[in-house]
């Protein structure tokens, strides 16, 4: 089990009032205010936030401005339920909450009249008006389906804007920085190599977290929040998988065999120039295996 110790802070929104802002290391957040039809809040209501795979709430009450927070939520799937006596209960499906994200989800409650409930979805994407800094999430998606040579998940950092390979050793640089000057979390633990301040497991397989325990990550190159400490470079922001309420999981293999792959062109050329026969340099890898996660008790206990 890693513990993650995180500090919230406070901010003053555009308005003038005063709501939170929590550390988004290996988490999430999803705040919001609640109002009525005038655009009046609406103070002490109960606002339930609901993660879809796991089917785990948390029950948060809104303040005297009308305003929740719930921090430190994991990656996944959500939906909200607000309601207060006197208003209809709302209900807002399809929320899809990523690694170091701030979804801002304001609701308005109408008074309740003949329907109790109402349904809110199919809307427009919700934009992350919290978001201050450069960075991209690269999804669990992109993960299982780019090919990959190495299997080192941090790997996929080369597909974000501002970064680049330092030097032929597995090091990168972001924004033309030194490669050991970066940062490498995974679920808000610190990944780095302490000696050479570098992402664990770099010249050698990546024995701390295959890639098929990772979900998701977010590359920060730039103007990332005050948590994401020790770096002058980039920030690697990973949350590993966990089980749900459905089985799930996958099996791997990859081979890699000389007589598979193309010929070297500097070797190709060599031989064409001497008159010898052409020969492939003995590169063979054989990687297997796999992963599985599902409940052992629905909505409160799972393994993966």
């Amino acid at each position: 089990m890693v513990v993650a110790v995180l500090f919230g802070t406070y901010r003053t929104a555009g308005n003038g009032r005063i709501c939170a802002s929590w550390a988004q290391s290996g988490t999430g957040t999803i705040t919001g205010t609640l109002s009525d039809t005038q655009r009046a809040s609406i103070p002490s209501a109960t606002v339930i936030v609901r993660n879809i795979d796991t089917g785990i709430d948390r029950t948060l009450t809104t303040n005297d401005a009308g305003i929740y927070v719930a921090a430190f939520l994991q990656p996944g799937r959500y939906e909200i339920h607000a309601s207060k006596n006197g208003f209809a209960t709302v209900v807002r499906q399809g929320l899809n909450l990523q690694v170091g994200q701030t979804l801002a989800i304001d609701i308005e409650l109408p008074i309740k009249a003949a329907q109790d409930t109402v349904t809110v979805t199919g809307e427009s994407p919700v934009l992350d008006t919290e978001k201050t800094d450069t960075s991209q999430v690269v999804s669990q998606t992109l993960v299982q389906n780019l090919p990959i040579n190495g299997r080192r998940w941090d790997s996929f950092v080369l597909l974000t804007p501002g970064v680049t390979n330092d030097g032929g050793f597995g090091l990168v640089s972001y924004r033309g920085i030194s490669g050991i000057y970066n940062e490498n979390s995974v679920d808000g633990a610190n990944n780095n190599q302490a000696f050479f301040s570098e992402a664990r497991g770099r010249t050698r397989i990546a024995y701390v977290y295959s890639m098929d325990t990772i979900k998701e990550f977010q590359v920060s190159a730039s103007n990332y929040s005050a948590e994401f400490g020790q770096a002058a470079g980039g920030v690697v922001n990973a949350v590993t998988k966990s089980g749900t309420n459905t089985i799930h999981g996958d099996l791997f293999y990859y081979l890699r065999y000389p007589s598979l792959n193309a010929l070297d062109p500097i070797n190709k050329a060599s031989s064409i120039t001497h008159n010898l026969p052409f020969t492939q340099p003995v590169h063979q890898q054989q990687q297997f295996g796999g992963s599985v996660g599902g409940p052992i008790i629905k909505d409160k206990f799972s393994i993966f």
